[in-house]
């Protein structure tokens, strides 16, 4: 008995210092930002006998989950770490955070209400209870979006910050680039960040099948961490985010990496970089990462957690001035929150997406896009499910037409840590406005020669001062209604197949002028029919000759323009007076229509699609025969270009045809979903 009891102490003591050396190492880790080699040791520390030691190691084991995003894991162990004595109230915070992230929301919420009751000063607490109750709202909401994961483009890695480049897709990801590769990163236990490069199998196609991504050569890549990127319009400059490094004061071998900072170079006509520059607002007392850049590269918006923000990383704006960047510009506070704001993709100069952690989200970082109009962005919407989760979502890539693209994503059904997900058909929900400012604009689609009211014809409602488009569809009675706002420009485009467009652009009065309803003038769609004539004017020919005058190109195309908004095929014919031979005159008028509708070919109208007929003085539109004498104005009538139906189908889907049927009622888009001119005639 003497013997146990003096083993049994000293096997606690040893036991005791086991446990102690297992934190100092985890500590260790943790400080060096290698969370997910700390894990193991905090492990062996939860099992301290030491109170204190303990409650350390759960804590600490909990952040190291919640930092590396396992958040089942990070729920598991805060709900331990509030069980301790004297547990530090931020952990009821993160695992609110963590129930939010794996879309619990009501426990979420119970978590943030009793931060919120331990520290009742925090903002923090009472807002993510609000947004945990707030966001219940939205789970039944229709899905606004088709996604799907990048299969190709993924791995059991992290593959995150989609870009495009050229033809293809450039990326980031801490995959092995070969059997070599043993670099480690701590934080993760992966590899260190690469840059990779992968392009669609099908031209044009990135919804469908890519390319196995390559490792980008060429000076691309660096030794520690690449990406993400953005790229000038013209392919020819990057901006990259980049870690700055030093060596551990304690372990030489060990590498601490610690702030972001960006850089740019040139890229050659070969694809290769020479030497990148660092842009002078990089500190090595904060961040600055993830730009991108505008269409003409005079600007960048990037994300920094620089002094005098709003709290953790804000969004920036520079503008290069006589060859130098300007002192960054915070984006206000209708942009940044105290949390996180993080990934802009600055679409077209005029729409912002970013990824934030302080608006309402479903948890982790969300998509949201903002607006500018002048100098002031719009309040940011979240892009909703299926693009964004209860996982962080983040790193969007947005096409010209802001329907479709890339965007990355930590949730459990990908193949690795972050996924990239492709996505199209994005829209948005209309915002609703307060009862008192609601003004309602109710008009009608008839068809022009019956006057007769068309069913199911789509109106495209362009508010002009943001770019948004709502889409409507006419009733059984050809009538529309929506909301608008009162002493402001829109425009009304109805389209039906089968018929040619009518709008009309109009301003609602100012508030108090007028009842709360505005009625536009009815829009009145011509039926295309079968053997349909117009009359093209302003056509004219040198004499004798048939090749196209500068003059003649406006009217052509405009027919050019109607061949490519509907699907109709067509006879161009060419038409002379009586004047001169027979034979001469089916000679002249055959030529002058063929160079007429080459002409239009050669702007893109597929040769399928028209033919040329020359039908001399068959077809006079008065008695001015041969033998009959008459006015040059009567002569002139019968020389003429015509334009005739022979054929009228619906639009093809995936050819690029216009078919407005595709388009939802109730969906908002940006009008740069929309082909340039689409609206340009409303305003003549």
């Amino acid at each position: 008995m003497k013997k146990i009891n003096i083993i049994l102490p000293l096997l606690l003591f040893v036991f005791s210092m086991q446990a102690f050396s297992q934190i100092k190492k985890a500590n260790k880790h943790f400080e060096l930002f290698q969370y997910a080699e700390a894990i193991p040791y905090y492990l062996k520390g939860t099992g301290s006998e030491d109170a204190s030691e303990k409650s350390l190691s759960t804590q600490r084991l909990a952040d190291c989950y919640r930092l590396t995003s396992n958040f089942e894991e990070a729920r598991k162990w805060y709900e331990k770490a509030v069980m301790c004595n004297n547990t530090d109230p931020v952990n009821y915070y993160y695992l609110g955070q963590s129930l939010r992230s794996l879309g619990a929301y009501q426990k979420a919420a119970d978590a943030f209400q009793t931060f919120n009751e331990l520290l009742p000063d925090s903002l923090n607490g009472e807002q993510y209870y609000q947004f945990c109750i707030e966001i219940q709202d939205w789970l039944d909401l229709p899905e606004m979006a088709e996604i799907k994961n990048a299969q190709a483009l993924n791995s059991a890695y992290s593959d995150f910050g989609p870009a495009f480049y050229k033809n293809g897709l450039v990326f980031t990801s801490d995959r092995r680039k070969d059997a070599l590769d043993n670099n480690t990163y701590g934080w993760t236990n992966f590899g260190f960040l690469n840059l990779y490069h992968s392009t669609p199998e099908y031209a044009d196609s990135f919804w469908g099948a890519m390319a196995k991504p390559q490792f980008m050569k060429g000076n691309f890549n660096q030794p520690y961490h690449d990406g993400p990127v953005c790229f000038s319009a013209d392919f020819k400059r990057i901006c990259i985010t980049r870690t700055t490094t030093k060596n551990a004061r304690k372990d030489k071998k060990k590498i601490k990496t610690y702030l972001l900072q960006m850089y740019s170079a040139d890229i050659d006509n070969n694809g290769n970089i020479s030497k990148y520059n660092a842009f002078p607002f990089n500190s090595n007392e904060y961040s600055v990462a993830h730009p991108t850049v505008s269409k003409d590269g005079t600007q960048i918006i990037f994300s920094s957690d620089m002094p005098g923000g709003f709290g953790g990383s804000d969004l920036y704006i520079t503008t290069l001035v006589d060859g130098n960047w300007t002192t960054p510009e915070n984006l206000g506070e209708k942009i940044n929150t105290p949390e996180n704001e993080v990934f802009p993709f600055w679409a077209n100069d005029s729409v912002l997406f970013f990824s934030s952690e302080g608006h309402l989200g479903y948890g982790g970082l969300d998509i949201f896009r903002s607006i500018i109009n002048g100098n002031q962005w719009s309040e940011p919407e979240n892009l909703k499910k299926p693009v964004n989760s209860s996982y962080d979502d983040f790193g969007i890539a947005v096409n010209e037409k802001l329907e479709s693209g890339f965007f990355s994503s930590n949730r459990p059904e990908g193949k690795g840590s972050d996924d990239i997900y492709a996505f199209r058909n994005l829209r948005f929900a209309p915002k609703k406005k307060a009862e008192d400012d609601r003004l309602i604009v109710s008009g009608s689609v008839r068809n022009k020669k019956t006057m007769a009211p068309l069913a199911n014809a789509t109106v495209f409602f362009l508010d002009p001062e943001n770019g948004d488009v709502r889409i409507l569809k006419s009733d059984d009675n050809g009538n529309y209604e929506t909301e608008a706002e009162y002493g402001k420009p829109y425009i009304a485009k109805a389209m039906k197949n089968g018929y040619i467009y009518d709008c009309t652009y109009f301003r609602t009065p100012n508030k108090g002028e007028t009842p709360a309803t505005q009625v536009p003038r009815d829009l009145l769609l011509e039926k295309l029919e079968v053997d349909q004539i117009f009359t093209i004017k302003n056509i004219y020919y040198d004499l004798d000759k048939w090749f196209i005058r500068e003059d003649a190109k406006p009217p052509l195309d405009k027919l050019v323009k109607f061949m490519k908004q509907y699907p109709v095929q067509a006879e161009l014919s060419s038409h002379t007076d009586s004047r001169a031979s027979f034979e001469y005159n089916m000679e002249l008028s055959q030529k002058r229509a063929e160079a007429a509708v080459r002409y239009m070919i050669l702007q893109g109208v597929s040769p399928s699609r028209i033919t040329a007929k020359g039908y001399g003085e068959t077809k006079l539109v008065n008695n001015c025969a041969d033998g009959v004498e008459c006015t040059e104005e009567q002569h002139q009538a019968n020389r003429r270009t015509e334009f005739k139906i022979t054929g009228v189908r619906t639009p093809a889907i995936g050819n690029g045809e216009f078919n407005p049927d595709i388009f939802k009622e109730g969906d908002v888009i940006n009008v740069n979903m929309l082909p340039a001119d689409f609206f340009e005639t409303c305003l003549e």
